[in-house]
C-alpha cells in the first residue's frame, strides 16, 4: 500500500483572505462609514482623520440628502478610502465616544434625573436640593430653566441639557448619594 506523503498546501493557513472574508471586511468598513456619516456635528468635529481626503469625502456625504443615491455612492467612496488609508483609528474613536451602561452604570439614572428636573420644574429642583443640601440651588435652577427652554428649540444640539447633566453628575458623585427611584423620569417620546 502506498504511503501518503505530507502535503504542505493543506496544513498551513492561506496567506490571502478568502473572497467571503474580503466581503465581510468591506461590509464592516461600510457600516463604519455609515456610523461616521450619522454622527452629530460636534461628535464629527472631534474625530481625527489620518488623511484629509477621507475627511472631505465624509463632509460631502454628510451634506447630501438622506437616503439619496448620491449619498449612498459618496459613502461607498468614503468606505473605499477608509480601506486604503486605514480605518482602525476611526473605529477606536467611534467606540470610545459611546459610553455604555456597562461602562457607567449611573449614566441612565442620571439621564432620567435630568429629564425629571427639566419636566418637573421647581418641584424637581426642590427634591434634588433636599437630597443634596450642599448643591448650588441658583445654578441648578438656571441650568434647569435653560434646558427646559431648549425643548422648544429646533436645533439638534442641546448644550444646556448636556451642561445640566454634567453638573448633576458632578454633584451626585461629590455627595456620594444614590438617586431615589421617585426622582427618575423615564424618557418619553411625546414630551
Amino acid at each position: 500500500m502506498a504511503v501518503q506523503e505530507h502535503f504542505e498546501g493543506f496544513d498551513t493557513e492561506p496567506d490571502e483572505l478568502s473572497r467571503s472574508a474580503h466581503k465581510r471586511e468591506a461590509q464592516a468598513i461600510r457600516k463604519l462609514a455609515d456610523q461616521i456619516a450619522a454622527l452629530g456635528d460636534q461628535a464629527f468635529s472631534r474625530l481625527k482623520f489620518e488623511d484629509e481626503e477621507v475627511k472631505e469625502a465624509f463632509v460631502k456625504a454628510r451634506s447630501l440628502r438622506r437616503n439619496s443615491d448620491e449619498k449612498r455612492r459618496q459613502l461607498q467612496y468614503a468606505a473605499k478610502l477608509l480601506r486604503s488609508f486605514g480605518h482602525e483609528s476611526l473605529e477606536e474613536q467611534i467606540n470610545g465616544m459611546s459610553a455604555t451602561a456597562k461602562e457607567d452604570p449611573k449614566a441612565m439614572r442620571l439621564e432620567m434625573l435630568r429629564e425629571y428636573l427639566i419636566h418637573g420644574g421647581i418641584k424637581g429642583v426642590n427634591a434634588l436640593v433636599e437630597l443634596i443640601p450642599a448643591i448650588d440651588r441658583n445654578k441648578l435652577r438656571t441650568l434647569v430653566k435653560r434646558a427646559h427652554d431648549e425643548l422648544t428649540s429646533t436645533l439638534p444640539d442641546r448644550p444646556a441639557a448636556r451642561a445640566l447633566y454634567q453638573y448633576i453628575k458632578a454633584e451626585v458623585n461629590k455627595a456620594g448619594v444614590e438617586i431615589p427611584d421617585n426622582m427618575l423620569r423615564p424618557k418619553s417620546n411625546g414630551s
